[in-house]
């Protein structure tokens, strides 16, 4: 990243000549970073001290009294405490002066095209993101920071995960202070990007965007609100409502709709600020948008349409495979200590138990991993879907839904009783971090639904058949009782017969599905899942055929993501239908993505165009 300033930026030179103003962070926030070291010197003491305490449990448990030897020997020279107690005192005085002059040298500037974050007392550093290439801030608080009253801003830069600035820690006011200010410079950043990229030669764009036709060209009038910026309501199928004084209302026309936008996008678009606040607005474009998934969803305070209660999470997480094996592995540790205590082996009972700790550890902490997506509340927001997690640890941040790659659902095998799923999804640089590309930690079908919906192009099928009835049967396949199940079923290619040999279990039930806007993967037969990946947003396809698939005539193609949860993969199909499915989906991810491209450099989408070619 560069560090000059853009000649193209107002008052350059004014800025330029301004001092730097540097501010500080929170003053504990070196102590609470380096607090992981002095809990693994507690540790370390305390497995030092392992052996006194065993031999003293092995002394009681077999009658014999407790060996103070050591005990004794300390009681008889005071010095030694002394010294000790003199040293750790020492220890913690030099700790706080260092963490001082750490705090000192820590700070971060913001101007206006970029962030500055700088630490160090030895090495230092100096991190920089621009304005324009932040994707989200997210607003992390951790145990200790949140019972101090602390929080985290994390910034995700375009470039992967080595770009992101962390930036640790502020008072949990200033931290929202901060985000909703550098939130509001990034949006006017990206738009002042977006107007000068779509003007037309020769045209002056003012107010972040073009202004709006007049004339009988543009027979439609545009009302202006508070900001200057055209809005209309939305109508039946989305189309433009006007009130009384024939002004429209409601809907933010200051960026185009594009086809292969997902229903998220099309709807932060349509209902701009507003969609932050509360207004029948944002529940009737949302409904009149998720009308193919015959979804009613409601629209609470803030814009909130999801909200996943802590016991749901709970019960989830005590149902998952690898939870059952940690604590099945657990349970049998403890037994058969019990049974070398009860038989007279003593001297086994301890070692035993000390050598299950690691796998109790291993299961808490996935255990907590799970109940962090506990009190899960998704909002609408109009940089995407705003999200917020978390029990003892919270955590809040901005989905952006015009850069996912890719979304799945997934229903582990113990959740089918409770009807549940959860929904992932690929994001562009985000270096894969699974644990934490989450639309739904778990949610029932309409939940599951509605996250899809939004996350997703209108899938543009045929006549006959509707977006639900298309993803019920994805998730369900012949089981699905949706009265479109049988049309829906005839869009997919199941794999061959010659496949059951290396695909005994799943061969009947994998399968994909192409509409106009997507590719549709139906995977698993214990742990059921469903790949959804939009055409415009294939990276690139490979197609490979190792020796047993040879012999069997069999071919995979591999449709490429971005890093993340999700590997969509063409399975074991005939190899000369594998073949034609790569030729032909190769071309059909070219054209959309120009006709995607082309229609980003666009002015003006017309609606009522935009809306024929969506019901095709």
């Amino acid at each position: 990243m560069s560090d000059e300033s853009s000649p193209d930026t107002p008052n350059a030179p004014a800025e330029a000549a301004a001092p730097e103003v540097w501010h500080r962070v929170h003053p504990l926030t070196p102590i609470l970073e380096s607090l992981g070291v002095l809990v693994g010197i507690f540790i370390a003491a305390v497995y030092g001290l392992q052996n006194f305490f065993q031999s003293a449990v092995e002394d009681l448990a077999s009658g014999r009294s407790v060996n103070l030897t050591f005990a004794e020997w300390l009681g008889a020279h005071p010095l030694v405490i002394l010294a000790v107690v003199g040293g750790i005192i020492l220890i913690l005085v030099l700790t706080a002066f260092f963490s001082w002059l750490a705090w000192r040298v820590m700070g971060y500037r913001v101007d206006a095209e970029a962030i500055y974050y700088r630490r160090g007392l030895l090495s230092k550093k100096l991190r920089k993101a621009r304005l324009d290439r932040v994707q989200s801030i997210d607003l992390q608080q951790k145990l200790l920071p949140r019972m101090l009253g602390m929080g985290e801003l994390v910034f995700d830069v375009a470039g992967g995960t080595d770009s992101n600035i962390s930036l640790k820690y502020l008072s949990k006011k200033r931290a929202e202070e901060l985000r909703d200010e550098l939130l509001a410079a990034v949006k006017a950043k990206k738009n002042a990007s977006t107007a000068a990229a779509t003007a037309p030669s020769g045209t002056t764009v003012e107010h972040g965007g073009p202004e709006p036709e007049t004339g009988a060209a543009g027979e439609a009038e545009t009302g202006a609100d508070a900001a200057g910026q055209a809005r209309v309501t939305a109508g039946d199928h989305g189309g433009p409502a006007h009130d009384s004084s024939g002004e429209q209302r409601g809907i933010d026309l200051s960026v185009p709709e594009r086809s292969a936008d997902s229903i998220g996008v099309r709807l932060s678009k349509r209902l701009g600020a507003l969609a932050d606040d509360v207004s029948h607005e944002a529940e009737g474009s949302l409904n009149d948008l998720l009308a193919p998934y015959n979804l009613s969803a409601d629209v609470g305070e803030e814009g909130e349409i999801i909200r996943v209660p802590a016991h749901r999470v709970i019960v989830s997480s005590l149902l998952n495979t690898g939870t059952l094996i940690s604590v099945g592995v657990i349970v049998a540790l403890i037994a058969i200590a019990v049974v070398f205590l009860v038989v007279g082996i003593e001297e086994a009972f301890l070692p035993i138990l000390i050598g299950g700790l690691p796998g109790i550890f291993a299961a808490f902490t996935a255990f907590k991993k799970n109940l962090d997506n506990a009190n899960f509340v998704v909002r609408i927001s109009e940089d995407g879907l705003a999200v917020r997690h978390g029990l003892f640890s919270t955590s809040r941040k901005v989905i952006p839904l015009d850069r996912l790659q890719a979304v799945c659902l997934h229903q582990p095998l113990l959740w089918r009783w409770a009807g549940w799923w959860r929904a992932e999804y690929n994001i562009a640089s985000d270096g894969g971090k699974n644990d934490e590309n989450l639309l739904l930690p778990v949610g029932d079908i309409d939940q599951a639904l509605l996250m899809v919906g939004l996350a997703l192009p209108d899938p543009q099928l045929p006549a006959g058949i509707s977006a639900d009835g298309l993803v019920r049967s994805a998730m369900y396949d012949r089981k699905s009782t949706h009265p479109d199940a049988a049309a829906a079923e005839e869009l997919f290619h199941a794999q061959p017969r010659s496949s059951r040999i290396i695909d005994p279990l799943v061969w009947k039930r994998r399968a994909y599905a192409l509409t106009d806007s997507l590719l549709v993967l139906r995977l698993g037969i214990l742990d059921r899942r469903v790949d959804f990946v939009p055409h415009v947003r294939v990276q690139s396809l490979r197609y490979y055929q190792g020796p047993l698939m040879r012999a069997l005539n069999l071919g995979t193609v591999a449709v490429h993501s971005t890093a993340g949860p999700i590997t969509p993969l063409v399975k074991h199909q005939d190899a000369d239908a594998a073949k034609r499915f790569f030729t032909e989906h190769a071309e059909r991810t070219r054209i959309a993505r120009e006709t995607y491209d082309a229609a980003a450099k666009s002015p003006h989408t017309d609606r009522t165009q935009f809306l024929e070619e969506g019901e095709g």
